[in-house]
């Protein structure tokens, strides 16, 4: 019941009537590569929102949904770096610049241009990646790069050289038409 409401909250945010469509499958993952120490988390419980007929996208993932190789390391990542308890979501709210027919099937080039919100800083963003449709089913796929120091997250300077300046995010998701 919590998933259909907060999924008809942000179709409703989308603002219109039209086709809508929710992310089935999605999964977020993040890198960091250092000389020291790599370090990876995946997100699998977010569900993307985006409205066909416009190009507005939205995903608001929670912090603590990151799961590490390493307990230790996710506790760290939820307290001391991203104050989860203080943020709870990243955010982006988005637009597809390209015009696309989600009628026929085909993989798309895009850009999609919003807002990153992330640790308490709201940031805009422009983000290149792949949207394919394929019986019915729309796929998006991006990687991208987040600076730590843009959105003001602090590292102890004992992990300064644990922790890599630039984090390399992965993002895919299967999305489907939301049925009420």
């Amino acid at each position: 019941m919590k998933k259909v409401l907060a999924i008809g909250l942000l179709a409703g945010s989308l603002n219109g009537f039209s086709q809508i469509y929710v992310g089935e499958k999605c999964k977020i993952t993040f890198f960091s590569e250092t000389k020291l120490e790599n370090i990876d988390a995946t997100n699998s419980v977010t569900k993307p929102v985006f409205k066909a007929e416009t190009g507005d996208f939205v995903i608001k993932a929670q912090q603590n949904a990151f799961v590490f190789k390493s307990a230790f390391m996710q506790e760290h990542y939820n307290e001391n770096y991203m104050e989860s308890e203080k943020f709870p979501y990243a955010t982006f709210k988005g637009k597809i610049s390209e015009t696309i027919d989600y009628t026929k099937d085909g993989t798309h080039n895009v850009t999609m241009v919003g807002t990153l919100d992330m640790h308490g800083v709201e940031l805009p963003r422009t983000i290149t990646g792949t949207v394919t449709v394929k019986g019915g089913t729309i796929t998006m796929d991006s990687k991208f790069d987040v600076k730590v120091a843009d959105h003001k997250i602090k590292v102890p300077s004992l992990y300064v050289e644990k922790i890599a300046e630039v984090i390399n995010v992965t993002f895919h998701t299967d999305m489907v038409v939301f049925k009420k």
